[in-house]
């Protein structure tokens, strides 16, 4: 069930995208926007924040907890790519590639994550070109190591 962010929340998340790569070069009204758009879900250990193929809909930021990133690599197997904790954002690169997911994100402890909704993303993208141009730049650097896996 989604939650709403509280203030001590909305502070933390402001710190992490200052920081966060995936940010680099947006003002702090750009940034304040796109969190006054985010809430927050639970997952429990073992459960599936997204599956490799599905249409994506939402990135998310971790708050607390891990969880592993996983791909396929042919019908059965399945290959670690990474742990994902605090801090970690994921799910962005589909919105750029309008692809579906590349790979499989599972809950392995308790986790609470914040969520950015596609359409609020998209429309940041839109309004700001260079921002756009930076996240197709990182994320065709995140595609040559997940296909390198």
């Amino acid at each position: 069930m989604a939650e709403d962010i509280n203030e001590k929340e909305f502070d933390w998340i402001s710190e992490v995208f200052k920081k966060a790569e995936v940010f680099t070069g947006l003002s702090y009204d750009e940034r304040e926007a796109l969190i006054n758009e985010m809430y927050k879900l639970s997952y429990k250990p073992e459960d599936i924040v997204f599956k490799e193929g599905d249409t994506p809909n939402a990135c998310f930021l971790i708050y607390k907890g891990k969880a592993k990133v996983a791909k396929n690599k042919m019908i059965v197997l399945k290959k670690a790519v990474s742990t994902l904790g605090p801090g970690a954002f994921f799910g962005e690169m589909a919105f750029l590639t309008y692809a579906p997911r590349l790979a499989t994100v599972t809950a392995t402890k308790n986790l609470t994550c914040f969520v950015l909704l596609k359409s609020t993303f998209q429309r940041l993208l839109a309004k700001n070109p260079s921002f756009k141009k930076w996240l197709e730049t990182l994320s065709a650097k995140r595609m040559v190591k997940l296909e390198s896996i």
